[in-house]
């Protein structure tokens, strides 16, 4: 027996579960299918800490998913450096006349808002374990061959969401060409106690050696994603608490104070991978199947929430979600936005990363231009907190 669906969504991390909760109020029928058993979900240890902007909270606000009890700690101001060099970057809410920029979140907690969202849609339906066998497309549908604990089973449906992540099985079935970019570095992340109190301030440290970025949580805590070269990213990792903050301290420097102690901490090995197209026949990528950025600049997984919301406002109240004209549309819709976050990412990156005495003074000119011109401030935090028009 063949079951059947408008949509089947692959992959049930943030950005999968996102867009099924995005779909409830639709007239869609759902299917979201997980690898993952929901014990194995439940154990799972990351230490990652999301700083969402702005636009990403209105968005989980807007589908419910940011309870009371997720608040977060508020991003009231910006500050970016350079080991070595003169000038900075400060932004400041209040000079914009706002509370904050976003929010940090630890990743968690993030989770857990989205499985209680999730969990009271009931038209929905959701399948965990389950593993994708096989994909056919034709025409006017998808079919798939999936085993659950019950065996295999058919399902046919009109559209396929590849949410599935940089390795996207669905992305590989439809030959989609990839952009592969190894950086060879590795993201140690963690959470650490300072000296000081952060005051709401989020810091993004660029050095030699790769950039460290420091997150508000309560209290003095922060959320910690520290780069490094695969090659120091093991030594690195072995090290007990005080010798990794006193790593950490070298790197960030002493603008909280002392790094009094640090949490466990977690490897992400850090990797570009960026589809050529986002869209395929009656196939949709969106989250890090569609691209995989370097953490740098906080912008991943905001990008892919932008990518569930877009998606969700196109499916809404279509007869055939699968139609060549609304992938087509969707994917107009995200390229701007797409493109310019990726570069800016890269930029960002490629900046950061140069050494010799011209770029380190052009470095701290560009620096000082947007700390003191209020047009470039503003267009850069509205760009962080992802808006596409400016809310200020």
């Amino acid at each position: 027996m063949t079951e059947q669906y408008d949509v089947v969504i692959v992959g049930g991390g943030l950005v999968g579960m996102s867009l099924a909760i995005s779909l409830e109020a639709s007239d869609l029928s759902v299917l979201l299918i997980e690898a993952k058993p929901p014990a194995l979900i439940e154990q799972s240890w990351d230490e990652r800490h999301f700083a969402l902007g702005k636009a990403s909270i209105e968005r989980l606000q807007l589908i419910h998913a940011w309870p009371d009890s997720l608040a977060g700690t508020p991003i009231r101001e910006v500050h970016v450096s350079r080991a070595g060099e003169f000038g900075r970057v400060l932004l400041r809410a209040s000079d914009m006349g706002m509370q904050a920029f976003g929010a940090t979140v630890p990743a968690r907690q993030l989770v857990a808002a989205l499985e209680q969202r999730l969990a009271q849609c009931d038209r929905m339906q959701r399948w965990r374990p389950t593993k994708l066998l096989h994909s056919t497309v034709t025409g006017s549908h998808v079919d798939l061959r999936v085993e659950r604990e019950s065996g295999e089973h058919s399902v046919r449906c009109k559209l396929v969401v590849a949410a599935d992540g940089s390795e996207s099985a669905i992305r590989t079935a439809c030959n989609i060409p990839l952009q592969r970019v190894d950086y060879q570095q590795t993201a140690i992340v963690c959470a650490a106690e300072t000296e000081k109190p952060h005051l709401g301030r989020a810091f993004e440290r660029f050095t030699d050696d790769g950039p460290v970025a420091l997150l508000p949580l309560n209290l003095n805590r922060c959320g910690v994603v520290c780069t490094l070269s695969e090659a120091a990213a093991g030594p690195a990792l072995a090290l007990g608490d005080v010798d990794f903050a006193r790593l950490l301290q070298a790197r960030f420097g002493h603008r909280l104070g002392r790094v009094v102690r640090v949490g466990r901490r977690q490897p992400w090995p850090l990797r570009l991978v960026l589809s050529e197209r986002v869209v395929d026949q009656r196939v949709v990528l969106i989250g890090n199947a569609a691209q995989t950025i370097h953490p740098i600049g906080a912008q991943g997984f905001n990008l892919g929430l932008r990518d569930a919301s877009t998606l969700a406002a196109c499916l809404r109240q279509c007869s055939d979600p699968g139609a060549d004209e609304l992938l087509q549309r969707y994917a107009e819709e995200r390229e701007a936005d797409r493109n310019h976050t990726i570069a800016m990412s890269a930029g960002m990156l490629r900046l950061s990363a140069g050494s010799g005495p011209l770029l380190h003074g052009l470095r701290g000119i560009g620096m000082a231009l947007i700390d003191r011109v209020p047009l470039l401030s503003r267009m850069l935090a509205q760009s962080a907190m992802g808006y596409r028009t400016s809310p200020i």
